[in-house]
């Protein structure tokens, strides 16, 4: 049958000698720690065979809700390179090449992940969304692997706590379209605003703080959000403020602790759980509650709670 081929590949550059990546990422021990899918189930049953760094190394995994396959070393150069074959059996089949080059950089290395692999051609309107998903996944999981190796920690900790029941909510915020890469710097200029009207206008003093997603469109970038406060009954807005209501529902709830920059484990694995045991709803957009800020506590102890609304 006639395919598509697809590649994909992301580097990131490491404050530590390329003896110390290779190794690291040679053994299937470590990735836990710093996979990109792996720690959305943290709880996920795996199985690991050989000798790290040797043809033959493997890795299994069997999860609820991120599936299951195997990744196992086809060829290797010490401190140069890596190639694996990654066999998917759960949601579906599939078999890719993908690998890893060690570069050294001054004393730092640059690492580069790649995967090739091909579609059928009657699946060619996936090629974009797939490409731009595994890419996202490749440039979260480089960042933990850089985090774990220069600092010894990655500071992210999921935790899946099911379907819960959500009373209605009411809010005030700012309301901003932006490219996805600059939601970061945009939402905290937001909340300093709103911070700013809570105190000129008066407002009663909010139950929450979150941030609500009209639109997230990760293959073109894009997206829409509104930042602000959460109250037990609708509000005035004051000038320059939105105001708005989710009906009560039923959610997937996803916490993280730790940095606001590794977040897309827990949404990953929101999204993910969603999608397998229940039926996401839509009609009602997705939100972040922010128990605590990391002006308030040390980043490692930062709060996030996700909720995923389904039907």
């Amino acid at each position: 049958m006639f395919s598509i081929p697809y590649s994909i590949e992301k580097s990131i550059t490491i404050n530590r000698s390329v003896a110390d990546v290779y190794k690291l990422v040679a053994d299937f021990a470590s990735w836990p720690q710093w996979s990109p899918w792996l720690s959305q189930e943290p709880a996920c049953p795996i199985s690991i065979e050989g000798t790290s760094g040797m043809v033959g190394h493997s890795q299994s995994w069997n999860g609820s809700f991120i599936g299951s396959g195997k990744i196992y070393i086809t060829a290797a150069r010490l401190n140069d390179h890596i190639d694996y074959d990654l066999k998917f059996i759960k949601p579906w089949k599939s078999e890719s090449r993908t690998g890893f080059r060690f570069a050294t950089v001054g004393e730092n290395t640059k690492i580069s992940w790649w995967m090739r692999g091909t579609l059928p051609f009657f699946m060619f309107f996936m090629k974009k969304m797939m490409t731009t998903m595994i890419g996202i996944d490749y440039d979260r999981g480089l960042s933990m692997l850089k985090e774990l190796l220069e600092t010894g920690t990655v500071l992210s900790e999921t935790s899946i706590k099911g379907v819960v029941d959500c009373e209605p909510l009411y809010y005030l915020g700012k309301r901003r379209a932006c490219d996805i890469s600059d939601v970061g710097p945009a939402m905290e200029e937001d909340f300093a605003e709103m911070s700013r009207l809570l105190e000129k206008s008066k407002l009663p003093e909010p139950k929450r703080v979150f941030s609500i997603y009209h639109k997230y469109a990760m293959v073109q970038g894009n997206c829409e959000y509104t930042s602000g406060f959460l109250y037990d009954a609708p509000q005035n807005a004051p000038e320059g403020v939105v105001s708005g209501q989710v009906p009560a529902h039923r959610a997937v709830r996803v916490d993280h602790r730790g940095a606001y920059r590794f977040l897309g484990n827990a949404w990953s694995a929101a999204i993910g759980y969603a999608r397998s045991k229940h039926k996401i709803n839509k009609a009602l957009p997705m939100y972040e509650i922010y128990p605590n800020s990391p002006k308030e506590v040390a980043e490692a102890e930062v709060l996030t709670e996700i909720y995923a609304p389904v039907k």
